[in-house]
C-alpha cells in the first residue's frame, strides 16, 4: 500500500493555490484552523492532542494513523495520504513527538497537500522502489507555498498555538471559552 501523497520538507499546496485564503493573512489562517480543531474537542473527559487528531479524523470521516517510525535522518515526521486514510509518521525516541504530531496535524487542516508520489516517481523512474520513494519524499525541494508563503512555518505556528491552548486549558471543554476571552482580552 503506497501513499497517493505525502507531505514532509518537500513541494506543498496551501488554501490560497485555490483562491482560498486570499484576503487572510496566515496568521489569521493559523488562528483560525486552531480554532477549528478545538471547537470539535471532545465533551467530555481530558481533552488532549491525540484525542483531538481523533476528533479531526471522526469530523472528516476519514482514518488517521499515528505511528512510531524509523525515519531518515533530519525527518522528524510526515503525513501520508492513502486512498482511503492518512498516516502520521513520527520519528521514534523524539522527545517532543507531540510537537511533531500536531505540527503533522496543522499541514492537514491547512491544507498543504504535498507532491503525488506517483509524479514524482514517474519523473525520476518507471518503476520506483520502497528506498526509492522514501529518498524522494524526503529530498527538500523548497518549502513555500504557491502564494510565497512559508507552509513550513504555518504548520510550525499552529503547532506552537495548538500546544500552548492545550496546555493552558484544563481538561475540560468549557476551559476553552475562558482561555480564548483571555487571549482576547488580555
Amino acid at each position: 500500500d503506497h501513499p497517493v501523497h505525502a507531505v514532509t520538507r518537500s513541494a506543498h499546496r496551501s488554501p490560497a493555490a485555490d483562491g482560498e485564503g486570499d484576503e487572510m493573512s496566515a496568521s489569521r489562517r493559523v488562528t483560525t484552523a486552531v480554532n477549528d480543531v478545538l471547537d470539535l474537542a471532545p465533551r467530555h473527559g481530558e481533552i488532549s492532542l491525540t484525542r483531538l487528531v481523533a476528533a479531526v479524523s471522526e469530523d472528516r470521516s476519514r482514518p488517521i494513523e499515528v505511528t512510531m517510525a524509523d525515519l531518515p535522518p533530519g525527518v522528524c515526521g510526515q503525513w501520508r495520504q492513502y486512498s482511503d486514510h492518512d498516516v502520521f509518521l513520527i520519528q521514534h525516541g523524539l522527545p517532543t513527538w507531540d510537537r511533531t504530531l500536531a505540527h503533522e496535524l496543522g499541514h492537514l487542516v491547512l491544507g498543504h497537500y504535498g507532491i503525488s508520489v506517483a509524479d514524482a516517481a514517474r519523473d525520476v523512474a518507471e518503476l520506483a522502489s520502497d528506498d526509492l520513494i522514501g529518498y524522494m519524499l524526503n529530498q527538500r525541494t523548497g518549502c513555500m507555498g504557491p502564494g510565497g508563503e512559508d507552509v513550513e512555518q504555518e504548520a510550525e505556528d499552529f503547532a506552537a498555538l495548538l500546544l500552548y491552548r492545550l496546555g493552558r486549558s484544563p481538561s475540560d471543554r468549557s476551559s476553552i471559552v475562558q482561555v480564548r476571552l483571555g487571549e482576547a482580552f488580555g
